[in-house]
């Protein structure tokens, strides 16, 4: 479960959708031969960036839907197998009753199968329970981890996006103010870099989001194991009170 984990959520953060997009705008921001013809330059430079932006963020929508769509059939082939599990289960303690029901001859001999059986189906009962209930509250916590994933990396990208139109624009509006040219590249390669700067500080926050599944599986394993505990006792004291009734 850990490496579904990892997968599911290494590929909804897309770091290098966004981080794609930086090193071209520095790179030409850096290069002195656009001083001075920033500005009759500035929609060709820009818009092979845009496109870029765009096509990152459609792998990364279709990258997503892949992501839920294994998620989704995963879930489906373990609940799959945990019900044929539980019928072969059923089906065996249904022949082992009716083999003790035959071995009881006195009436306090079938007594004894009858709660045995009473005993067992209860256990089997509390158990399924529990589990059921470990499975459910880890479904429900991965979707909430992938959700909260999810928006955090949504807003930092848009954070990133609105932060990039908002330097194009200042940047559109000094050249037609008529500001030096390399004043502006200048100024447009600053709001850039601290528009990166500020996208890796709020990815580094959303990694940090992973360590919640450590505790997601750390109380499912303590519930998976109480549960099974139990069952172990409650079936032990209640074979060794049916061999008891049954050899008297």
């Amino acid at each position: 479960m850990k490496t579904n984990f990892k997968r599911v959520f290494t590929g909804l953060v897309g770091l290098a959708f966004v981080l794609s997009l930086i090193s071209p705008v520095v790179s030409f921001a850096q290069t002195n031969r656009l001083n001075t013809a920033f500005c009759s330059r500035i929609d060709q430079i820009i818009a092979p960036i845009e496109q870029r932006m765009t096509d990152r963020e459609a792998k990364l929508e279709a990258k997503r839907q892949e992501i839920n769509a294994n998620l989704d059939k995963r879930r489906a082939d373990r609940i799959g197998r945990l019900s044929d599990y539980r019928n072969t289960r059923d089906d065996n303690r249904e022949a082992q009753y009716i083999k003790l029901e035959a071995k009881a001859t006195t009436d306090a001999q079938k007594q004894a199968v009858a709660s045995f059986k009473t005993t067992v189906e209860t256990a089997v009962a509390t158990r399924r329970t529990a589990l059921d209930s470990a499975i459910s509250a880890v479904k429900q916590s991965v979707n909430q981890s992938i959700e909260t994933r999810r928006t955090a990396v949504t807003t930092a990208t848009s954070e990133f996006k609105n932060a990039k139109s908002t330097a194009i624009a200042k940047a559109k509006a000094d050249c037609s103010a008529g500001v030096d040219a390399k004043t502006i590249r200048e100024t447009f390669r600053a709001s850039m870099k601290a528009a990166q700067d500020k996208f890796k500080s709020d990815y580094q926050a959303i990694e940090k989001l992973r360590g919640s599944f450590e505790s997601v599986r750390d109380t499912r394993k303590q519930a998976v194991e109480k549960a099974l505990a139990d069952f172990k006792t409650t079936m032990e004291k209640a074979g060794s009170d049916l061999k008891a009734a049954l050899q008297q």
